[in-house]
């Protein structure tokens, strides 16, 4: 009877142990049971100057950054305070849904969290608008991301952050001396979209006032960023130089025929008797724009 019981024992304890071996090799051949999801890594940084045309010092320079995700057309997540470490930042979402939206240096102007208290559309959001900060344009960076249309295998997300402003040079190009004493844009744009705006370049009713730079010393030389400016539609554009040229003070003018694009570099290329407006384009980063010729008119 005893032996009856032990190898009952025997029995049970050899099931038991099969059990066990069998569960555990189900555990090791399948440990999805526990996977850790992918998150998502938007990579931003500023966008470029084409080879032509260098950074003018302090023209990148990010003093505060801030981002937004829209979900269901609806703004459901503000970041604040980005680290931004000169060149770029990174900042770690949690899913790949909606659409994210980068901006800079509009501190005390765009305020996240009180768009996000009243639950602003995206379509609203895409219609806002950045005014004059102490009376001059900002010198402002915005960005956006589809964050649907990414294959969930790729983890991190590039996104460009490009310039409101649109930059103006002085080139000469005279074979005698020259000197530029000031530069005029005329019915200059006082407000702009805070994002590109495929339909416009300006909001309707747009303040308009001329602007006008008088350099303090006369430039003699090629100069870049000598005139920032808000993208803007051509809404009676015109650009003036007044300029001595071989001993002949001149002013040089025309009205310009396209807009004016953010994000681009516009060259004045000051000749002896008339300048032309030149826009350097680089292959992705910039938007196609004409020459224009300026005539002369001797100023009085």
């Amino acid at each position: 009877m005893r032996k009856m019981t032990n190898a009952k024992t025997v029995w049970m304890g050899s099931l038991l142990f099969g059990m066990f071996g069998t569960m555990a090799c189900a555990d090791s051949e399948h440990p999805g049971n526990e996977e850790t999801a992918v998150k998502p890594v938007v990579k931003a940084r500023v966008a470029g100057y084409d080879q032509l045309a260098d950074t003018v010092d302090g023209e990148d320079k990010v003093e505060h950054i801030q981002a937004c995700q829209f979900i269901g057309g609806t703004l459901v997540k503000v970041y604040d305070d980005l680290a931004f470490d000169g060149s770029a930042f990174n900042l770690q979402l949690t899913d790949y849904e909606g659409a994210l939206y980068v901006i800079a240096n509009t501190e005390g102007m765009i305020d996240l969290n009180a768009l996000h208290d009243r639950r602003i559309t995206e379509d609203e959001w895409k219609q806002t608008v950045l005014n004059l900060k102490e009376g001059k344009e900002v010198h402002f960076f915005s960005g956006s991301l589809s964050l649907d249309s990414f294959d969930k295998s790729q983890t991190e997300l590039p996104l460009s952050m490009k310039r409101g402003m649109a930059r103006f040079d002085i080139d000469l190009q005279t074979a005698d001396t020259a000197s530029v004493e000031s530069l005029t844009l005329k019915n200059v744009a006082r407000s702009v979209y805070l994002f590109a705006n495929p339909d416009a370049h300006s909001p309707t009713g747009v303040e308009r006032k001329d602007t006008t730079v008088v350099f303090s010393r006369p430039l003699t030389a090629n100069t870049p960023g000598v005139l920032y400016v808000y993208e803007q539609a051509n809404e009676g554009l015109e650009v003036s130089v007044t300029a001595v040229i071989d001993g002949e003070r001149k002013t040089l003018t025309k009205v310009l025929s396209e807009p004016v694009i953010r994000n681009t570099v516009n060259k004045i290329i000051v000749r002896k008797d008339y300048i032309s407006v030149n826009l350097n384009v680089s292959f992705d980063e910039w938007e196609p724009g004409n020459d224009t010729e300026l005539e002369a008119k001797h100023a009085s």
